[in-house]
């Protein structure tokens, strides 16, 4: 089987860092679930719930997960590219981060204070809303947003747009 755009993209970027940088994959577990038809994600050594440790950890299930690509299962990455190349969609990060790390730093996006003074949940990882998301953001806040990755794609129907360059 052919490399994916995203595989092809990273290898490309893996060539010019002068850091190691890592593919991860951020989904939405329902829209996961619904298109893989598989089980749900399953916590792992490459597989983290975002919602664990934070008050919405009983939804953590159905909330946001992110993959480390290179060292989860076959069966995984197929979902995961299968996802993209659906309506549903998939959010790709490149970053030199450590899985934890990154985990850690988008735990810390997941709730936006509004105008009023109240906390809402940020969807930033549901791939059909990032884009929408970061067009909203000032130049400064798209900077300290996106700055635990080099670059941030979605992939919808097996188009793949980049959301954010970090360099």
């Amino acid at each position: 089987m052919a490399p994916a755009k995203i595989e092809q993209y990273l290898a490309q970027r893996q060539a010019q860092a002068s850091l190691h940088v890592r593919l991860y994959g951020l989904v939405d577990a329902l829209l996961y679930e619904r298109a893989s038809g598989t089980r749900s994600l399953e916590r792992s050594t490459s597989a983290i719930a975002l919602f664990d440790g934070t008050p919405d950890a009983s939804l953590a299930g159905a909330g946001p997960w992110l993959v480390d690509f290179e060292n989860t299962s076959q069966a995984v990455r197929q979902s995961l590219l299968n996802l993209g190349a659906r309506s549903e969609g998939v959010s790709w990060l490149v970053s030199a981060y450590s899985f934890e790390a990154l985990a850690h730093e988008l735990r810390g996006r997941l709730d936006a204070r509004m105008p009023d003074g109240r906390t809402a949940l940020l969807r930033f990882y549901d791939a059909r809303l990032i884009e929408d998301i970061a067009n909203l953001l000032s130049f400064s806040q798209r900077i300290e947003f996106f700055m635990p990755t080099f670059d941030w794609f979605a992939e919808i129907d097996g188009k793949l747009t980049r959301v954010h360059p970090h360099a």
